[in-house]
């Protein structure tokens, strides 16, 4: 696929994987709407494109846990450019803690933002995709949607839950010429591990941002995801390992795994 010209709408782009993604594709000449909550650096991320590449940008404020907002985030995209060419899901909230402990607020607030706010996306961005003819839903999940890690119980199962989604309509919706590709990053040296509270982590769990990757790298990942639409990718490709060790043996996966998170 030519990326050149392509509408591309960005959830989470006011920092971290969804801005650096955002640049990456502005590289490519796209025209891209941007989606966050915050204003400002939406905003920031609006000027710089257009002052480093010229990119045509529509900015949209959107907290993706409310339905409406997520229904005009999309209207509006496809009023503005006249089409959707391809939907980013990006947007995410990390919560940790031991499960007993969290409260049921935080995951509440997990699943809305890493699971519901993607089935509103898909099922409101579909039908004008259908309209021209076809497009392209890209998924951001993680690692921990194919192998549970503890201490983050909710955030697994938000993950776990998208990645049976798009597995299920990217079937369903085949017909109609959308497709689908669901990305698994291992850990990304964004804001979102950055304020994990460790006090509420035992205190030998280990410091994980040594196997931590940069955004950017997830965002190269992202622009191959466009360009060549494959069911997956896994990035960086070993994080691929873990659930092929746990299709085949479980058990080991858990013993490796309490070894390494010295539990």
């Amino acid at each position: 696929m030519d990326i050149k010209n392509k509408v591309i709408l960005i959830t989470g782009a006011s920092s971290g994987i969804g801005w650096a993604t955002a640049e990456a594709l502005a590289r490519e000449g796209a025209r891209l709407a941007l989606a966050a909550r915050r204003q400002d650096r939406l905003d920031a991320l609006a000027q710089t494109l257009h002052e480093r590449h010229g990119t045509e940008t529509f900015v949209v404020r959107t907290d993706v846990k409310r339905e409406n907002e997520v229904r005009y985030m999309i209207t509006e995209t496809v009023k503005r450019f006249g089409r959707l060419d391809v939907l980013i899901n990006n947007a995410g909230v990390l919560f940790m803690g031991q499960f007993l402990e969290m409260p049921l607020v935080d995951m509440h607030a997990i699943m809305d933002t890493n699971y519901w706010s993607i089935v509103h996306a898909v099922k409101f961005a579909a039908p004008p995709m259908s309209k021209q003819g076809g497009g392209h839903i890209i998924n951001i999940a993680s690692g921990v949607s194919r192998r549970g890690l503890p201490f983050m119980a909710a955030y697994s199962a938000s993950k776990y839950a998208l990645a049976g989604l798009t597995e299920a309509v990217r079937l369903e919706l085949a017909a109609q010429n959308i497709k689908f590709t669901t990305v698994y990053p291992g850990g990304v040296e964004t804001e979102m591990p950055k304020s994990v509270d460790r006090k509420k982590l035992p205190p030998t769990y280990p410091d994980q941002r040594r196997w931590r990757i940069s955004a950017e790298r997830v965002a190269r990942a992202v622009v191959k995801a466009v360009r060549k639409q494959p069911v997956e990718i896994f990035v960086p490709w070993w994080v691929g390992i873990g659930p092929w060790i746990n299709l085949f043996s479980p058990a080991l996966a858990d013993r490796l795994i309490r070894r390494a998170e010295k539990i």
